[in-house]
């Protein structure tokens, strides 16, 4: 009997896992697509313009969940750390937005996913986390991977390509923030706030862009795919960690990475060089490093 319970506890738990990487996957996905979107529109729009729309229509998407648990919607367990991570996540989408207009997709959307090698400084940097030898070689090896990508000091190095590395080092500020949070704190709520900060910091900025606001009739589709599928990969990647074990499942974000690869090839015949492919490789390596490591220390 007991051997019996004890192999459908391990069975449960092999689903969970299953589920949850499955859910993280379908999140890099999404991800991928949000990106498709967001070059789409900015051959209409400005960046800013880009985030402001993303902003209310991610805010619609969201409304039914924060008129079903109001007020508690709009009461986030530590307020400093909402403003923080929503402040630096509304920065790094527009390095990242400008940095996928300018680059090809999956090299924008690489080098914003390199916010994991980040966390651990920032996090050192900040509140004094603790930095061992594993987590020291996960930074090293991203770092590695994040030159064969920038290609500084040769004649294929893009300026551009230090704005999207700024939204993964900005990305990694606002990870701090949500692993700084309690654990209570739900992540649709933090969807919410971010959606409510962004669209404070970018209104002024769109209207100066465009003081009509309204987006050109050809820009609605590219921004209506981009506030689905950026708020499906939020809630996706923040339920399959929740559900399964987040150090087995969360570097499979990094799907985003070969998604925005394929998807780039087929719709604009974008390539990728050698280089550029081994800088992935150590990239998405550093990361799962440091990802492992830091959840290996306890830390929520």
């Amino acid at each position: 009997m007991t051997e019996r319970t004890t192999d459908k506890g391990v069975s449960a738990g092999r689903e969970r896992v299953l589920l949850g990487a499955v859910l993280v996957a379908a999140a890099g996905l999404m991800f991928a697509l949000a990106g498709v979107a967001i070059k789409m529109a900015g051959a209409h729009l400005a960046s800013v313009e880009v985030l402001f729309w993303r902003n209310v229509l991610s805010l619609g998407i969201l409304a039914p969940w924060i008129l079903w648990h109001w007020p508690r919607s709009l009461r986030p367990a530590h307020g400093g750390l909402m403003v923080l991570r929503g402040v630096a996540a509304v920065a790094s989408l527009l390095c990242y937005y400008y940095a996928v207009k300018a680059l090809p997709l999956a090299e924008a959307v690489l080098l914003n996913f390199s916010s994991p090698i980040f966390v651990p400084l920032l996090g050192f940097l900040l509140f004094r986390f603790a930095l061992d030898r594993k987590v020291l070689l996960a930074v090293a090896v991203g770092f590695v991977g994040v030159a064969l990508i920038l290609k500084p000091g040769t004649d294929f190095f893009r300026p551009d390509a230090t704005i999207g590395l700024a939204s993964g080092l900005l990305g990694g500020l606002a990870a701090v923030a949500v692993w700084r949070m309690p654990s209570e704190e739900s992540p649709v709520r933090i969807a919410v706030f971010f959606a409510l900060i962004g669209i404070l910091i970018t209104t002024g900025p769109a209207l100066m862009a465009n003081p009509a606001l309204l987006p050109p009739a050809d820009a609605w589709p590219a921004l209506a795919m981009l506030g689905l599928f950026s708020t499906a990969a939020h809630i996706l990647f923040a339920r399959g960690c929740l559900i399964a074990p987040a150090d087995r499942v969360s570097p499979l974000d990094y799907t985003a990475v070969f998604f925005a690869a394929g998807l780039g090839w087929l719709i604009w015949g974008e390539g990728v060089d050698w280089f550029t492919a081994a800088g992935t490789a150590l990239v998405v390596a550093g990361g799962v490093i440091a990802i492992r490591a830091g959840r290996g220390e306890g830390e929520a």
